[in-house]
């Protein structure tokens, strides 16, 4: 495929008209660090818990049979067997822990848990730490090139910390020709934008067009639409990903409402 770079640098600008649009998973934002979090860990291997700054500390009761130590951004939790009458128990009740991350102190109670593969936890950054970091990454900067920097983002897989990430799995009816499945939403606080990868099947050979999305069971606030090939046989697949607005944050903000729609250009 490509590079997303040659992309963006051919792709054109070209501003649209959505006045004829008339109709209308398993969540992985991390740990929270507003509250207590239940997180299922191996009672058996090394766990580790991902921050995204750096640990300061790292608390928890020597009594509760557990062993951690931590390093940079990252945290590692095991717990320890007992050895009782020449066999050795791994512990059944949950421990808390407090994680001191980039000075927020967050609330793990960490349940060992048989048969469970060892567990990777991101601590979600404050929310107030979240817009902050997400309006001083875009600020000045004209809400086009706004939506161009979250699709190479998301093109490249490659998003910061203060995005909210989710995966999804919602199958949509676009069009005859395609298979349209919601694969991931990622929402930038502060902004007031959204972005939406969908996964785009070909039934038939196809070629596919941006157009095409500007569909309310998409989204009713459309602002891009960016499609990794337009050229499709039946059974290829590709990339679609749309970026919305949210109206509030967007009018809060004083941020342009414009709809600009990105294409990419077909694959050498």
């Amino acid at each position: 495929m490509k590079s997303i770079h040659t992309q963006l640098l051919i792709l054109a600008a070209v501003l649209l008209s959505l006045s004829s649009i008339t109709g209308q998973g398993q969540c992985d934002e991390g740990v929270p660090a507003e509250g207590p979090t239940m997180v299922k860990f191996s009672n058996k291997g090394i766990n580790r818990v991902v921050c995204s700054g750096e640990f300061s500390d790292l608390i928890f009761s020597d009594n509760k049979g557990l062993s951690g130590k931590f390093s940079g951004n990252s945290a590692f939790i095991e717990f320890v067997p007992e050895d009782i009458g020449g066999k050795m128990i791994f512990p059944t009740e949950p421990a808390e822990i407090y994680a001191v991350c980039d000075g927020v102190v967050y609330t793990i109670i960490a349940a060992p848990t048989a048969g469970v593969n060892v567990a990777v936890v991101r601590l979600a950054p404050p929310k107030s730490t979240v817009v902050s970091k997400n309006v001083e990454r875009f600020r000045n900067m004209p809400v086009e090139k706004q939506a161009l920097q979250v699709i190479r983002e998301a093109h490249e897989g490659n998003y910061p910390s203060s995005y909210r990430i989710s995966d999804q799995s919602e199958t949509l009816s676009i069009c005859p020709e395609l298979s349209v499945v919601l694969r991931q939403q990622v929402d930038v606080d502060g902004i007031g934008m959204r972005l939406k990868e969908f996964r785009v099947t070909a039934k038939t050979n196809v070629d596919v067009d941006e157009k095409t999305f500007l569909k309310e069971v998409i989204s009713d606030a459309i602002l891009a639409v960016a499609v990794e090939d337009h050229k499709l046989a039946q059974g290829q697949a590709t990339r679609v990903f749309i970026v919305e607005k949210k109206a509030v944050e967007a009018d809060r903000l004083g941020l342009e409402h414009s709809e600009v729609n990105f294409r990419m250009g077909a694959k050498k």
